[in-house]
């Protein structure tokens, strides 16, 4: 009986372990640093934040630190800042798609990706070609220059089988302008409105626009979405914290994620705040038959995920009752001996 009763335990370790997938990151092991210019504005930060002119060429210089004990190849490469999903500048995107409300792509201005090696404990230096255009550009480009180290081949497994890559990134921002002083506000604009899914859950997403030359801080949303001629809130979601990059745009999400959505007609109701400046909107929108289904098909909804909580709640009687059969018989075995 005791020969039985570790059996099954050993069945029970097995499926729990099934259920759990572990992965464990490699130690960051290089640090990157820019060698500030005699043209940078603010001398307190650590990117570049440079006073440019028209037609200006520049060689900016940053230093790759390699700490480990075997030399790294490491890709660096000059982008473009956008705004990605989360409200969150992101300056990591090499393919980013430039807004059609800028004028001048940083990317355009600076050298092509490249990649360094560095061998084991040491540094090297790495010079980024600037080619400020002829022409005046107004208020504030950004971008950032973003150094990842090559993967070694080397995969990390999981106990699930499943291949796992750890990779690190580092990024020095770049701000150019060519005025100490800016009067430009951001200002933002509501395009289109619409149901999508992300990571299997679906959302009426709404694409905000920054269409000036300047750094949306400080932003805050208030959102939510009612049946068309109806005040009853459908959807809701509040966020803030979230900035966006000069002339760029992003899609806000609303909702948890957890609903499926039904066809019909909708009016988005969104406000928002940043750097004094308010904006208000009211649009309406409709969701087809044929996109609800599509996305309830293939989305993770509250009505699904709850028969994950269904199977483990009957994985956990199924258990309770093994180990209440198996007391009851070494129990009745004690008894006849």
């Amino acid at each position: 009986m005791k020969k039985i009763f570790w059996q099954l335990m050993a069945v029970v370790a097995v499926i729990g372990a099934g259920w759990t997938m572990r992965a464990q990151a490699d130690d960051l092991n290089y640090t990157v640093q820019a060698d500030l210019p005699k043209n940078q504005i603010n001398q307190k930060v650590s990117y570049f934040d440079l006073k440019v002119t028209p037609g200006q060429k520049q060689n900016l210089t940053l230093h790759i630190k390699n700490s480990d004990s075997k030399e790294h190849r490491y890709t660096v490469s000059p982008n473009l800042a956008v705004t990605n999903d989360n409200g969150i500048i992101d300056y990591s995107q090499a393919n980013a798609k430039a807004d059609d409300s800028l004028k001048f792509n940083i990317k355009t201005a600076l050298s092509k990706k490249q990649v360094v090696t560095v061998p084991a404990k040491s540094s090297k230096a790495v010079t980024i070609q600037l080619n400020v255009p002829e022409k005046e550009f107004k208020g504030v480009a950004l971008g950032g220059i973003n150094i990842v180290q090559e993967l070694s081949g080397k995969k990390q497994q999981a106990s699930s089988g499943m291949a796992i890559n750890n990779q690190y990134a580092y990024v020095i921002g770049l701000q150019l302008q060519e005025s100490d002083k800016t009067t430009i506000k951001p200002n933002m604009k509501l395009h289109s409105v619409k149901a999508e899914q992300r990571n299997y859950r679906n959302y009426v997403s709404a694409n905000l626009q920054n269409n000036q030359p300047v750094i949306m801080h400080g932003l805050k949303i208030k959102s939510y979405v009612t049946k068309a001629g109806s005040s009853k809130k459908v959807l809701t979601t509040n966020k803030e914290n979230m900035s966006m990059a000069p002339n760029s745009n992003f899609n806000f999400a609303i909702g948890d994620g957890n609903k499926q959505l039904k066809a019909g007609k909708y009016t988005l109701h969104l406000t928002a705040t940043a750097d004094k400046g308010k904006w208000q909107f009211t649009k309406n929108f409709t969701i087809t038959d044929k996109t609800a289904k599509a996305l309830n098909d293939t989305a993770v909804t509250e009505k699904q995920t709850n028969y994950f909580w269904w199977f483990v709640a009957l994985g956990v009687v199924i258990i309770a009752l093994l180990g209440a059969i198996i007391w009851l018989l070494l129990k009745n075995r004690r008894r006849q001996d």
